[in-house]
């Protein structure tokens, strides 16, 4: 299973696979803005400041549902220790589920060119902010509205 989807970096960033059981949405920012905080206070150009950041708190450990890796930056939603940002080197190997896709992104992945540029239109229609859309890609909201809006409520009795 890929690691990364189209789906992932949409809407300025998906949170959905870093944590689970969120707590509320200013408790979401909280926990984004502390870790984005932490990071900084590093030198992230060395890897081992990157991995001693990574393993200051066990992978089950969040914050308010969120990952403690997961950072803010220029208002897009990453994790600084993923491959794209390392020549490929994984430095979430070890700590995270790395190769976890949530359940949108695997319909996403199994349509067609035409219906995922329909899906990520839907979205962009729905002006939603980045934690906004994380959370809906993560519990499936958007994938069942837009399954139902393309198939009709009896195609979704099977989500």
């Amino acid at each position: 299973m890929a690691k990364l989807t189209v789906l992932c970096q949409f809407n300025q960033g998906c949170l959905g696979c870093c944590g689970h059981d969120f707590d509320s949405l200013e408790k979401i920012k909280e926990a984004i803005k502390r870790n984005t905080q932490e990071f900084e206070s590093i030198n992230q150009n060395d890897e081992l400041e990157l991995l001693k950041f990574r393993d200051r708190a066990q992978s089950y450990d969040l914050r308010f549902g969120v990952c403690r890796n997961l950072i803010e930056k220029n208002g897009r939603l990453f994790c600084p220790l993923h491959p794209a940002l390392h020549q490929e080197r994984d430095l979430r190997d070890g700590h995270c589920d790395a190769n976890h896709l949530c359940r949108t992104a695997k319909e996403f992945a199994n349509w067609s060119p035409d219906q995922q540029k329909q899906f990520l239109q839907f979205i962009n229609d729905k002006h939603l902010d980045n934690i906004g859309y994380s959370l809906q890609i993560e519990n499936n909201t958007l994938l069942k509205e837009f399954l139902t809006v393309q198939f009709g409520n009896l195609f979704t009795l099977s989500l």
